[in-house]
């Protein structure tokens, strides 16, 4: 297993990415609440923030473990 920093660089830029979009269903979310769905809302915001998580420990497992054989030939 060999690190490649290209792949860390993209997994960095994919997580990010996930979690902007998460972030604008959160505020979605918070609007909901706002407007008085307590539940939904909350439950929205934790199940976002819950798939930010596990997004991020996802890709990270995924450049820590990719195996050589997993290398792109260019």
């Amino acid at each position: 297993m060999a690190f490649n920093p290209k792949d860390a660089v993209d997994a960095a830029r994919d997580i990010a990415t996930n979690a902007v979009e998460k972030a604008s269903d959160i505020v979605e979310n918070a609007g909901d609440i706002i407007r008085g769905d307590i539940a939904g809302g909350a439950s929205g915001i934790v199940q976002n923030s819950v798939d930010i998580a596990t997004h991020a420990v996802d890709r990270v497992k995924e450049v820590f473990t990719r195996s050589d054989d997993d290398e792109d030939v260019d």
